[in-house]
């Protein structure tokens, strides 16, 4: 499946559970099994997506000179350091 169309069906998903919820006046969404399952595939794809291109930069960067210095010029700015904490650019 495509990413938009596991997002359409794990929104339609969460939807239905609320309904259930509010029809059980327990005022919270039980998250099933399928949508925790889901979020940790997509979770997993991205991941290895973000690593793949990675990768491909550090590689382009070891042949290009110019994407060398661009890339080590915004290094300098960020410094080496880990996160937990990930914003949207």
């Amino acid at each position: 499946m495509k990413l938009s169309e596991i997002r359409i069906t794990t929104t339609v998903a969460l939807m239905k559970a609320s309904v259930q919820s509010s029809k059980n006046k327990k005022g919270r969404i039980n998250i099933s099994k399928d949508i925790e399952r889901q979020c940790e595939i997509v979770g997993q794809y991205l991941g290895n997506k973000f690593l793949l291109e990675c990768i491909s930069d550090a590689e382009e960067c070891l042949d290009n000179s110019k994407k060398f210095d661009e890339i080590m010029n915004k290094f300098e700015s960020i410094g080496a350091r880990f996160s937990e904490n990930v914003e949207l650019d």
